[in-house]
């Protein structure tokens, strides 16, 4: 799975400047949302998701929101 966030420049230095960007992510979800979900389940869950998933080519699904969700 890959996920793309598009972040400021001072926050990417201090994320790349982690020894483990990805599981300081992964953390920081298990920690933030409210899901019930331990850490190995959130992993269970993008893994799943991303079995599912299709390259639907859209790079950014949130600038034309409207247009993907069938709104004119």
């Amino acid at each position: 799975m890959q996920i793309s966030l598009e972040i400021p420049e001072p926050l990417a230095a201090k994320l790349g400047a982690l020894p483990d960007p990805e599981q300081f992510l992964i953390g920081l979800l298990t920690q933030s949302l409210d899901g019930g979900l331990g850490e190995d389940e959130w992993w269970q869950l993008l893994q799943e998701i991303d079995s599912v998933a299709v390259d639907t080519g859209v790079r950014d699904l949130a600038e034309r929101h409207d247009h993907y969700l069938g709104a004119v």
